[in-house]
């Protein structure tokens, strides 16, 4: 991270490239420098495994075929060791995402304020530079993961998951019971029993999308006020003994801060990744009779 002039505080770096359809409602609205940088990104991910298939020699690999097939190896791995069957789609699912993720999230190591004043070139009030910081993104690729889930989870079976959602956990041990009135206990505990596990299924897509989205907020944040600090009023400021102690300071600060958060992002990329393998492993779960 180097240090970059500004105006404004941070808040105004926190402001989306918008094109809103009605300013009165916030759901009606475009991130547009959240939109352009993933299209940029996968747009990216595409041409280079086109470039690298023509490029792929049998025999011993090396250079970037070498890196690619031994990530490819620890994805199949992982996804091995957390599988019960066998999908073809899971383990590409689990690389694109790993893969995306990472991507989205390295952008942040970029100085923190300089495709805001890059896009300021071009006429533009706001840009932010990192897509997982916008709750959009995380929540999208979420929610794809959640909606696939419950596609297996009708497809492979739909008798045990419509009996999860209505009997467990409390009604299935009452209605077992011989008792007339236990057994309309039972039944009664339907309603609650359909929403506790709702608000089960929910969470798994909310956990997703809010961990990546808080990690990568917080830390574009930090970055953000790092940057600040380095600033300096005027000239003399900088150029005396004190200013260039405190930039100095700043600067490893800011290294510091920049090596942990690489680390972080690909922390948040394997997270996701690894959880969205284990939810879509528990659809693929064989029902217990």
């Amino acid at each position: 991270m180097a240090e970059q002039g500004h105006s404004g505080g941070i808040a105004e770096h926190l402001q989306y490239w918008t094109v809103s359809f009605d300013d009165s409602n916030p759901f009606m609205q475009l991130h547009l420098d959240t939109m352009l940088l993933t299209l940029m990104i996968a747009t990216g991910l595409v041409v280079f495994a086109a470039w690298l298939r023509g490029r792929l020699v049998e025999g011993a690999p090396t250079g970037v075929q070498n890196f690619m097939e031994s990530l490819i190896d620890f994805i199949n791995q992982t996804v091995n060791d957390n599988f019960p069957v066998k999908n073809p789609l899971i383990a590409p699912l689990a690389l694109t995402i790993f893969v995306f993720i990472l991507l989205c999230n390295t952008l942040d190591i970029l100085p923190a304020y300089l495709l805001h004043h890059v896009s300021a070139l071009f006429g533009l009030e706001h840009f932010r530079q990192v897509p997982t910081n916008d709750l959009n993104l995380p929540v999208a690729m979420a929610l794809s993961v959640f909606i696939l889930v419950l596609y297996y989870e009708f497809k492979l079976k739909p008798v045990h998951f419509c009996k999860e959602l209505l009997l467990q956990p409390f009604a299935a041990l009452l209605l077992d019971s011989k008792n007339p009135v236990v057994k309309l206990l039972g039944v009664l505990l339907i309603p609650l029993n359909l929403i506790l596990k709702l608000i089960e299924e929910l969470a798994k897509p909310l956990s997703l999308s809010f961990r990546l989205f808080g990690n990568m907020f917080a830390g574009e944040v930090i970055f953000l006020l790092i940057a600040s600090l380095l600033l300096a009023d005027q000239l003399q400021d900088v150029l005396s003994v004190g200013g260039v102690i405190s930039e100095f300071a700043g600067l490893l600060v800011g290294l510091g801060w920049s090596l942990f958060h690489l680390f972080i992002g690909l922390l948040q990329a394997f997270i996701f990744m690894i959880l969205s393998v284990v939810y879509l492993s528990i659809a693929h779960q064989p029902a217990e009779h």
